[in-house]
């Protein structure tokens, strides 16, 4: 049994796909009014109850990682060279991350945000990007992921190179399989064993098991696209995909990803072209510097203004507004300029070595 996808998207697969920088857009928004609403109310309490919330925001990092894993999986069948990789994602990722970083440490160690502030070290730390890691706090909370994406990064040249990826359906049933063993091991060892538990959590971390259910719905359906159908061997590693999130979070989040799921694969055959949509499609364009640099800061002003008497819903409104326009100004004084510049830079890099070896 197989699922054909549309001849026009199987045509040209070097063309960008916009439907994922729609996706990607309204996956930045959901978490931000995520954390303006339910996540706010949370850590600090709204003055009055909202008459709106966004409970299920945070859903939005779900459909990330599964656009992270389509993307990546792409990214590294156009250019599995490590050096070009490496460097595309670190002038991808790197730049408007520690603008975001200096600016949310700046306003939140100047104005205040109770359980929130960290120190200048700690802030320092963060710039790697793997703050968890090093066991140092957020500087903003929202980079948590950030740090997840990055070693699924390096996972994916590692796995890549090693020619893993040859028998792609075979890799990810493995590596997801592996991954409901390892929150098995996790699971039964917190009360008995804690340091076994402790080192179990630090290997799912830094081999992406802890996320690769998710990763691996991108993955899978970028390769049914490529390969023009979906199997029942896909469909399998698909149900298995949800079944370790359900055995993770429970089977609420094991739905919701299985509804997402279905939406990418709905998207990348083609049957939602109104995502193609001009705001749409700019929403994506904002949506890394929209996630790096909305929440601490939102929650900075929200808290002034509810101070001052304004209801809730404008003080919410008024942090989206903000948001959006530091988004903006992060994307167009840091985002692109730094990206062109370091790839501009990479390729002089990696033409040096072809002259002195072959002058002429």
């Amino acid at each position: 049994m197989t699922v054909k996808t549309t001849n026009k998207l199987l045509g040209n697969h070097s063309e960008r796909i916009l439907e994922l920088d729609a996706l990607r857009g309204l996956a930045a928004l959901a978490v931000v009014l995520f954390h303006f609403t339910t996540r706010y109310d949370n850590l600090f309490g709204h003055v009055t109850t909202l008459s709106a919330s966004v409970p299920w925001g945070h859903y939005g990092v779900d459909l990330f990682f599964m656009l992270s894993g389509f993307v990546i999986l792409m990214t590294l069948d156009r250019q599995s060279d490590p050096w070009k990789f490496a460097w595309g994602r670190f002038s991808r990722l790197y730049p408007a991350y520690w603008a975001a970083v200096l600016v949310t440490f700046a306003v939140v160690a100047y104005c205040g945000l109770p359980g929130q502030e960290v120190s200048f070290g700690a802030a320092l730390v963060n710039l790697t990007m793997v703050q968890s890691l090093l066991d140092a706090p957020h500087v903003d909370g929202a980079y948590w992921s950030l740090q997840a994406e990055l070693i699924f990064y390096a996972n994916m040249l590692v796995c890549y190179r090693l020619g893993a990826f040859r028998r792609p359906r075979l890799t990810l049933a493995v590596w997801v399989g592996i991954a409901g063993l390892i929150h098995l091991l996790i699971s039964s060892s917190e009360n008995s064993v804690p340091v076994l538990a402790n080192l179990a959590n630090k290997v799912a971390t830094i081999t992406s098991l802890k996320y690769i259910p998710l990763f691996a719905v991108g993955m899978l359906l970028y390769h049914a696209r490529q390969q023009g159908r979906l199997t029942r061997l896909d469909l399998v590693t698909l149900l298995g995909c949800w079944a370790t999130v359900g055995l993770f979070d429970g089977m609420a989040h094991a739905l919701v990803a299985s509804l997402l799921s279905v939406c990418l694969f709905l998207a990348v055959q083609g049957y939602l072209p109104h995502l193609k949509s001009r705001v749409l499609i700019a929403l994506g364009a904002l949506s890394y510097p929209l996630y790096l640099i909305h929440q601490n800061i939102g929650f900075v002003l929200i808290r002034w203004l509810e101070s001052l008497a304004v209801p809730p819903s404008w003080a919410i409104g008024a942090a989206v507004v903000l948001a959006f326009l530091l988004a903006a100004l992060l994307h167009q004084l840091v985002e692109k300029p730094a990206l062109a510049a370091l790839r501009r830079s990479g390729k002089s890099v990696q033409r040096t070595p072809a002259r002195i070896l072959n002058p002429a």
